[in-house]
């Protein structure tokens, strides 16, 4: 629960909009998407509904920049650890990083489940996508894909469509797995999932052995700018106000 300020007191724009959307995470967690309202949200945050509105013009678009922050949040989270230590660039650490990061925030696991108790009409977006696939991430792993194979950090036994899909498809299988076993998170607990998915990819997709440390570094250098390229893309409309 945040503590409010007066609703009288003057606020920036960008720091108004981010206690817009603040409230609404809040609320999104509490009550689901369906049960959330523009007038709710506006109360939570101290505001009027019409300064709501200011920012974006429906709750889908609101909404929709939530998850845009989330997943902005989400990929720096995922750099940081790469500007750290390179090796966190090779295929399994991402993924790995990924998984771990969308266990902890149930808004990054419910985009890529597809939750749609959760997320309701934001599960899946006007076009009939998936909403984290709307939102650029298929494109950004299919561009990692490509450095991964440039720098050898995958191989080249498989087409890089192919490693696309495993990718997904295990780190997919990661968040929703359990279904024919009827196995949950106290059997599989997170960190004994995440080095199970990291496992996998390993010994699936990337070469035997230790990568050379130069060919990881500029691998790393690509990945960074490939993460700061979706970054970008991922600037959450109406943090700025619509009549500016």
């Amino acid at each position: 629960m945040t503590h409010d300020r007066p609703a009288t007191a003057p606020q920036p724009e960008h720091e108004r909009a981010e206690r817009i959307l603040d409230a609404a995470r809040e609320l999104l967690m509490a009550w689901g998407y369906k049960r959330v309202t523009v007038d709710e949200i506006a109360r939570r945050a101290r505001i009027g509904k019409g300064t709501v509105y200011l920012h974006w013009k429906t709750k889908e678009q609101l909404f929709t920049a939530l998850l845009r922050r989330e997943l902005r949040q989400h990929v720096h989270t995922v750099a940081t650890g790469i500007e750290r230590d390179p090796d966190a660039a090779r295929p399994s650490r991402v993924a790995r990083e990924v998984f771990a990061e969308q266990a902890r925030a149930p808004i990054h696991r419910a985009m890529l489940a597809g939750d749609d108790e959760l997320l309701g009409a934001l599960a899946v977006s006007g076009t009939g996508l998936p909403v984290i696939r709307e939102l650029g991430f298929g494109e950004l792993l299919a561009r990692l894909v490509e450095i991964w194979r440039a720098h050898g950090l995958l191989t080249e036994a498989l087409p890089a469509a192919d490693q696309v899909f495993i990718i997904d498809m295990a780190l997919h299988g990661a968040v929703t797995g359990g279904v024919v076993t009827g196995l949950d998170n106290s059997d599989y607990p997170t960190e004994h999932r995440a080095d199970l998915l990291a496992h996998t990819i390993r010994t699936a997709l990337e070469p035997a052995g230790p990568p050379n440390p130069a060919r990881l570094r500029a691998a790393a250098q690509a990945v960074l700018t490939a993460l700061e390229d979706a970054r970008h893309t991922l600037d959450a409309p109406g943090l700025h106000a619509a009549n500016r």
